[in-house]
């Protein structure tokens, strides 16, 4: 008989989710596909809108409302020029769940809390954590430096920053950067959190359709096979080491402008999650891909993840 574990937080009670897991946006690669998966699986699946166009993302919503009942989400970066013709997208199309990134919460929020939908709101810092508050969004997803692809400028890692933050916040906060197994869940529990986010974990799992170079290149990976580009233009970004990485880097040793750089990697990520091209492409990872080492389906990793933590759990209590 199957044993199945079971937890609450304001997070699974407010969603009517199964686990406190929710799998990060990534362009190119988190389609509805995945997102579906993760949120038949008992998480949150969430769908990214950074490179899809109005018509696309109402495919895309369409999509996953075909393949599960469950919540799912529709990440809004609100810096990019797209991002009022997604949320009034995501208006029309009653998504449950917007999560919005790379801006100040309080643009958008009011006119999705009025339309019925949640938000949820990622951040790198304190002051974006009180900007949160300000805006009055549902919860915070506290992004630490560890994570893959877009990084806050200042890089403070989620063990530290994810206390502080509760410190700052009445609202449920989801720890994201470095967590893709049980320890790192009851660690993310430990500092305060009510949730976790995963990307890298999920990016490497058999419902994922990035390229299956990609997944290869994430089961290489070891400790210190990840590096940042772009803290000279402002536009961090954790990415494998290679050929392109080491490019981008020299040219910002060099001086070299943004304009420069952007013609170098602009297209990168799409060549490396479409076109499985690791060694020129843009192969955006957490340093969590260090201790990852098998493709799971989605359900398998959420039942791994909850069965490690009870066993942790366990072993732990004898400290006390």
């Amino acid at each position: 008989m199957e044993m199945v574990h079971t937890i609450q937080t304001r997070i699974t009670k407010c969603l009517g989710i199964r686990y406190p897991f929710f799998q990060g946006a990534m362009a190119w690669i988190t389609g509805w596909e995945i997102a579906a998966a993760v949120s038949n699986a008992g998480g949150l699946g969430t769908i990214a809108s950074a490179i899809l166009k109005p018509d696309e993302i109402v495919d895309e919503i369409r999509q996953i409302k075909q393949a599960t009942t469950n919540p799912f989400a529709v990440n809004i970066p609100i810096r990019l020029t797209g991002s009022k013709e997604a949320v009034e997208v995501a208006i029309a199309e009653k998504v449950p769940v917007v999560v919005t990134s790379t801006g100040d919460p309080a643009i958008y929020t009011e006119k999705l809390h009025n339309a019925g939908i949640m938000v949820f709101h990622v951040a790198f810092s304190l002051e974006m954590v009180s900007r949160c508050n300000d805006a009055k969004v549902d919860a915070v997803i506290i992004m630490g430096s560890e994570a893959g692809g877009n990084l806050g400028p200042e890089e403070l890692t989620t063990m530290v920053l994810v206390p502080q933050a509760v410190q700052k916040t009445r609202l449920p906060v989801v720890a994201a950067g470095g967590i893709g197994d049980g320890k790192g869940f009851l660690a993310a529990l430990a500092l305060g959190a009510e949730g976790i986010q995963m990307g890298t974990r999920i990016l490497a799992t058999r419902e994922c359709t990035v390229h299956a170079r990609y997944k290869e290149a994430v089961l290489r990976a070891r400790d210190t096979d990840t590096t940042v580009t772009g803290r000279s233009t402002g536009l961090e970004f954790r990415v494998l080491k290679n050929s392109l990485s080491q490019k981008v880097l020299e040219m910002e040793r060099a001086g070299k402008d943004r304009e420069e750089i952007d013609s170098v990697s602009i297209g990168g990520l799409r060549r490396a999650a479409e076109e499985g091209d690791v060694e020129n492409g843009s192969v955006m990872m957490g340093q969590i891909s260090g201790m990852i080492s098998d493709i799971l389906t989605v359900k398998e990793l959420f039942e791994k993840i909850m069965i490690n933590a009870s066993q942790r759990v366990s072993e732990i209590s004898r400290f006390f």
